[in-house]
């Protein structure tokens, strides 16, 4: 055990912060300066600065949308609005062109609704449009309105009667329709038929599990660990059932074996015979499954079933169905996510529905709402613009719910969701800038350091979005992961039977990724950023990822907004640590899900709220052939009602600059209301060397090397540790993908750079270069003089200023290609001719392009959700309200 505490010194002048934070403009400017001619590209300005608001995703939604005339992103909107408690509730919805809904020829309402949104299934004119709601039998609410314009997105679908209506009358419906089994029975073998029939096989062998499995066998230390232990062997009872019917199932309408049926009905009458309120209801997940398990048997092979048999299966089958019903009606609506309801079990609630549907009175209401409830929040953790906030590891959860809900609607109707929502398209890019083929994952969310390559399952998921949207950059994607696992496709259960019977006939078009692809990607709508020297050369390629999500900290998301990871020819180079262990394990709670864990910064040792209200967003992105860069706003992350604490920072801003080929920037800008201390932080799951003296930090790994230095605007002393604050134990026994229980090594590093004396303005600057060998005498070379920076790196000069009395400032210039970058405003020469930009403090790039000088420039992008919520509370002078509860939050919707 390694424990080290060094000082080391840095100039630093002390002056309180005044006018910190005036309204910032939200716009982008774009200029293309060619011989004196000038292109612009503007964004409407929001009016406020992102400290303004105290929380972009409420737990519950609270105020109504769209309103307060906000364009909105698709057409038709859906519409939403804050939730009326109590049972039954009922709800009246008017939409019209004109705002006092007199001309019933215009109008477009629904009355008596159920659930707390509303979706017009048709397009609307361009224009303004108001709406109202009510409780039914109450007063109208106040008129809201919002524009449509021509850039609105069409996503006009069916409405859920329309559906209703389409779905065929017979068994089966779910697996596949009756119409569909003659031609599955014809396939030719492959691979994805061999190994559902070897799984099929091994089910007929199995013994049936009993409703006793679903007790834990073993007491775990404390109350929390028994309520873990009992939610894993409830969901294992229900995984076990549910996996063993869905083979049997498949393998059945691949070869009308009877054996396979015998088994899945022997199966599915002992779940029925269980209590829907004991031993397998405890986990959701295993509950669902047992639910979906007995529906798969009544539509998969209806016509075997006697009438008092469909009776018994409908009757357990409905009890469950209604649990789930019940509990998420007039409140999934509103809720920022329930997250094992959109990783599974909506997915299985809709597919029982869809069994059931004509035999029970109960079904067509349910459908309704898995319908709409889908159609309105998918994909809830993705933006417009691609992406999944909850990360890599748990977007493998939602796969098979985000594709094959849309091909039921597309089946039934001919409605095609994936091709009218813009996240299907994008989302290929969110893979490749943040999980590539070959590599580690960004790093961010429960679990992700697991991933070190994509593995099975983004290959199948590629693969469908490469049929469903004629994607070849995604088809690419998936050739390139299938190179490098070891298994067939075929033994990856995500998404096998979709491809083997939806969309076997979909053409896979030719694999093809440019040579050259941009050096990052922002995800505004989530705030991800990931930046690559050479994304198609994977073994010399230095990524960097950045999280600032408006999203904030919750479910499988942790607390690291402004949070970097650095990953060189796949491999984790300084990354986060810890284990996930279980949601409440104490090394959860006190180490990985906490900023301590992170590439982040502290304030007087705490890290960020675990809350939706602790967000940040990334703000600025700019890039040109061999620089890329990324602002990170944190400034409203280290604060929450919710959670009651508030540690005083009004400023967290983080510039993030990738030098190609092997050098990072990252260049801190700090202030909070109060003197505090500031620690900078850097981790690696590998042995961390550092040198006091010249404050630098190194890891060597076998094919990568990385060497920063740190400078700052005041003392520092560096704390090297190889040992957690909280230790993790797998008292779980969980196993891993070889089925070895898992070992939570306690020998990462974790550095922090902590100021010596407490101050209310910070910078740091770290100047980081990576490959597979990095020379350091230039970095040792770097001059900090009069509060700035000086360091030349080949052919980057770089220069940042630290002294807190003076304006901020990153300044790059390489004297080869003559890009120039500054980060707050200052005045570029780009062959010779001035560039003085159009907007103050804004963030400069420019580039020599066919031998002719651009300029471009950018100030601050709000996300649209964000810039909703802003002006709705502003527009209206109403207090926001923060620190709202979720009595209802179900502790094991994230177990």
């Amino acid at each position: 055990m390694k424990r080290h505490n060094y000082l080391s010194s840095a100039i630093f002048k002390k002056s309180y912060l005044k006018g910190l934070f005036s309204a910032i403009l939200v716009s982008v400017f774009v200029g293309y300066m060619l011989l004196g001619y000038a292109k612009m590209l503007d964004r409407e300005p929001a009016q406020n600065a992102p400290s303004t608001l105290a929380v972009v995703y409420p737990r519950y939604l609270d105020y109504p949308i769209p309103s307060t005339g906000m364009e909105v992103r698709t057409n038709p909107p859906i519409i939403r609005w804050p939730l009326s408690k109590g049972k039954d509730i009922r709800y009246d919805v008017r939409l019209s062109p004109e705002p006092d809904f007199t001309d019933p020829a215009k109008l477009v309402q629904e009355t008596n609704l159920p659930w707390a949104l509303f979706n017009p299934h048709r397009k609307l004119e361009s224009g303004t449009w108001y709406w109202q709601v009510r409780q039914s039998g109450e007063q109208w609410s106040a008129v809201r309105h919002f524009t449509v314009d021509e850039t609105a997105v069409e996503i006009v679908s069916p409405t859920a009667d329309q559906f209703l209506k389409a779905l065929p009358k017979g068994h089966p419906r779910v697996l596949a329709a009756a119409t569909d089994l003659s031609l599955l029975r014809s396939l030719p073998s492959d691979e994805d038929s061999r190994a559902i029939l070897l799984s099929a096989d091994k089910y007929l062998m199995a013994p049936i599990p009993q409703e006793t499995d679903g007790r834990a066998n073993r007491q775990g230390e404390d109350k929390e660990q028994n309520r873990k232990l009992s939610l894993d062997a409830s969901k294992e009872l229900g995984t076990s059932v549910y996996n063993a019917i869905l083979s049997l199932s498949e393998a059945f309408i691949l070869t009308a074996n009877d054996a396979y049926a015998n088994k899945a009905l022997e199966i599915a009458f002992e779940i029925a015979d269980w209590d829907p309120k004991g031993v397998s209801s405890i986990n959701d997940f295993g509950d669902a499954r047992c639910m979906l398990a007995m529906a798969l048997v009544y539509d998969t092979f209806f016509d075997r079933l006697s009438e008092a048999q469909k009776a018994t299966l409908l009757s357990s089958i409905k009890t469950r169905a209604y649990h789930f019903y019940s509990s998420w009606v007039n409140n999934m609506e509103a809720r920022v996510l329930s997250g094992h309801v959109w990783q599974h079990i909506l997915h299985y609630f809709f597919q029982t529905c869809l069994a059931l549907h004509g035999d029970d009175q109960d079904a067509a209401t349910w459908m309704a709402y898995a319908y709409e409830l889908f159609l309105a929040r998918a994909p809830i953790l993705g933006g417009m613009d691609g992406g999944w906030a909850e990360g890599v590891s748990y977007f493998r959860m939602n796969m098979e719910t985000l594709i094959d809900i849309p091909l039921f609607i597309q089946k039934y109707t001919g409605f095609d969701f994936i091709n009218s929502h813009p996240w299907y398209v994008h989302q290929i890019d969110w893979m490749l800038y943040h999980i590539p083929p070959g590599s580690s994952s960004d790093g961010f969310a429960d679990n992700s350091e697991e991933l070190p390559s994509p593995g099975p399952a983004y290959q199948s998921f590629a693969l469908e979005i490469a049929k469903l949207t004629n994607s070849s950059k995604a088809s690419w994607y998936a050739n390139e992961v299938g190179k490098l696992e070891r298994s067939p496709l075929s033994e990856e259960p995500t998404l096998r039977w979709v491809r083997l019977a939806k969309t076997r006939d979909l053409s896979v078009p030719k694999a093809s990724l440019e040579l050259k692809q941009p050096i990052g990607r922002m995800f505004n709508d989530i705030g991800l950023v990931a930046l690559h020297s050479d994304m198609t050369d994977n073994s010399n390629n230095l990524m960097v990822a950045m999280r600032s999500s408006p999203f904030g900290s919750y479910g499988h998301m942790l607390s690291d907004q402004n949070v970097f990871n650095i990953l060189y020819g796949g491999q984790k180079l300084f990354y986060r640590t810890g284990y996930k262990v279980s949601m409440n394990d104490p090394h959860r709670t006190g180490w990985y899900q906490h900023t301590k864990s992170q590439n982040g910064i502290l304030v007087d040792g705490m890290g960020q709220p675990y809350s939706t209200e602790a967000y940040g967003i990334i703000s600025r992105f700019l890039q040109g052939e061999d620089l890329a860069y990324a602002k990170g706003d944190a400034s409203n992350a280290y604060s929450s009602k919710e959670t009651s604490e508030y540690y005083g920072v009004v400023k967290n801003d983080r510039h993030l600059v990738l030098l190609t080929p092997n050098v990072i920037l990252i260049y801190d800008d700090l202030a909070a209301s109060k003197a505090v201390d500031w620690s900078w932080l850097i981790h690696s799951l590998e042995e961390m060397e550092i040198d006091t003296k010249d404050q630098t930090f190194a890891v060597d790994l076998e094919n990568a090397v990385g060497k920063g230095r740190l400078w700052s605007s005041d003392n520092v002393f560096f704390h090297l540790s190889d040992t957690f604050a909280v230790s993790a134990v797998n008292w779980r026994e969980t196993l891993d993908a070889d089925g070895i229980p898992k070992s939570y090594d306690d020998s990462q590093y974790h550095l922090a750079a902590t100021t010596l004396s407490k101050t209310s303005r910070m910078r740091f600057f770290a100047v980081i270069q990576v490959g597979k060998e990095v020379d350091e005498s230039a970095l040792l070379t770097g001059d900090f003089t009069n509060g700035t920076v000086s360091i030349k790196l080949g052919d980057w000069s770089i220069r940042a200023i630290l002294d807190s009395d003076a304006a901020p400032g990153l300044q790059v210039q390489n004297t080869v290609t003559e890009t120039a970058f500054s980060s707050h405003g200052d005045t570029l020469l780009i062959r010779n001719q001035p560039f003085l930009g159009s907007r103050e403090g804004s963030s400069r790039l420019g580039i020599v392009k066919d031998d002719m000088p651009v300029f471009m420039e950018v100030i601050d992008q709000f996300p649209y959700d964000m810039q909703s919520r802003l002006r709705y509370f502003q527009m209206n002078q109403l207090p926001q309200p923060v620190g709202l509860s979720d009595s209802s939050l179900n502790q094991q919707a994230y177990d």
